[in-house]
């Protein structure tokens, strides 16, 4: 056991799948003012906290690291074969949720960061971390610091979600993967001949953004043996479905060379409230996932233009409600920090490298509303166990991501 270790441990100790973001806050600040490091506690509400730290000068560009304190709910903590809360440290794995998604990355930039500052590695510029809250619960931490100008002077930006997949599962899911175009069963075969660790890491410089909206359909509600004296809202909800489904077949059309077309899915239906009544309300929910040729703004004035088809043919009103909005993120495989983690992580991690763009989101969607061209890169320990029962992180993983961090930086600030 070892001091980076134990931190990482305390970390996973603390229960964040709630409002209680501020207890790793106040952890990792006291840490980072033990050795002097600049800090700033970004209160949003009660017990919930994130924080910004910086070490450098203003003698080169910003690079930033984003990593989210919260984790996802403990639905299930009686199927869980470990404490789930304990961070128990079992042969090389460290267990508990958010080991992997996103403690074990949040905790490793936090100690490359001291590491930085305690060998006195000289720095043309800054190096600033996020400690975000609210990201597994799309309450968006993220977004309040990018609206109040604390991300306006990146130059580039590091997340620390968890960018591997265990070789077990990486020759299970090869042909899905292929399907997915993230990479080819030869390229998984070479991976995993030349790959001298537990999983298969990935540098992701892409990813899709998210639209998420509702729409409701206000009707009249009546007894189901006088329908007239009512106006039937799922009748005006399936007219725009209809409507909907013709733009969609139009809106897949469109290709992104690393992230594939739009992924529209309807998450979500309901209306009426018994058997024998005219529903006088129905909603609809829908789940976007984006790609950059299509913004979401394209997208928003289009389904506003069939609400306003659908509510000119129907008794029925229809409206929308947004519930969020995430950008895509796309940067290049040639940029400065592509290429200088390419260069350090393949020899820390002993494996081939290679750039992919994957459907899920990160905090990078707020980061580049303030910047749409920061150079973004997805990098950090951990694996397809996120969100699963027995969540873990691989502890020699995690140190070279360590030391990953470390170099990527004095290299991208040299």
């Amino acid at each position: 056991m070892d001091d980076a270790e134990q931190i990482l441990q305390d970390v996973i100790q603390i229960r964040t799948d709630g409002d209680y973001e501020a207890r790793v806050a106040d952890y990792l600040l006291k840490l980072l003012d033990t050795h002097h490091i600049t800090t700033k506690k970004i209160e949003f509400s009660k017990n919930r906290s994130g924080f910004i730290a910086e070490i450098g000068n203003d003698q080169g560009p910003v690079l930033g690291f984003a990593g989210h304190e919260d984790t996802v709910a403990l639905s299930n903590p009686a199927d869980w074969t470990k404490d789930p809360l304990g961070g128990q440290k079992v042969d090389q794995r460290i267990y508990g949720r958010g080991a992997t998604d996103m403690k074990a990355g949040l905790v490793a930039a936090v100690l490359a960061m001291i590491n930085l500052k305690e060998q006195h590695i000289p720095l043309k510029g800054k190096f600033r971390i996020y400690g975000t809250v609210g990201e597994e619960s799309g309450e968006e931490g993220a977004e309040k610091m990018v609206a109040a100008g604390m991300a306006d002077d990146l130059e580039a930006l590091m997340v620390g979600e968890p960018s591997g997949i265990s070789l077990k599962v990486l020759q299970k899911l090869s042909s899905s993967l292929e399907k997915l175009g993230i990479v080819t069963a030869s390229d998984v075969t070479e991976l995993l001949n030349y790959n001298q660790s537990s999983e298969q890491h990935f540098l992701e410089i892409a990813h899709k953004g998210a639209l998420s909206y509702d729409i409701i359909s206000h009707g009249q509600t009546a007894h189901s043996s006088m329908p007239s004296l009512g106006i039937n809202a799922v009748d005006g909800l399936l007219r725009f479905i209809y409507e909907q489904n013709i733009y969609f077949e139009e809106l897949v059309k469109s290709n992104n060379s690393l992230l594939g077309t739009t992924t529209p899915v309807i998450t979500k239906i309901s209306g009426g409230e018994q058997l024998n009544t005219i529903p006088g309300e129905a909603r609809l929910s829908i789940l976007i996932r984006t790609i950059p040729e299509i913004s979401n703004q394209q997208i928003i004035d289009q389904l506003h233009k069939i609400l306003s088809k659908v509510n000119a043919k129907v008794e029925s009103q229809l409206t929308m409600k947004i519930n969020f909005i995430h950008e895509p993120v796309f940067s290049s495989s040639q940029s400065k920090l592509s290429k200088i983690a390419q260069t350090v992580g393949e020899p820390l991690l002993q494996q081939k490298l290679g750039f992919i763009g994957v459907p899920g989101g990160t905090d990078a969607s707020q980061f580049v509303k303030a910047n749409p061209q920061l150079d973004v890169l997805v990098f950090g320990p951990g694996n397809t166990s996120a969100h699963q029962v027995d969540e873990y992180v691989d502890t020699e993983i995690f140190h070279s991501f360590i030391k990953v961090y470390e170099q990527i930086v004095a290299r991208y600030l040299a």
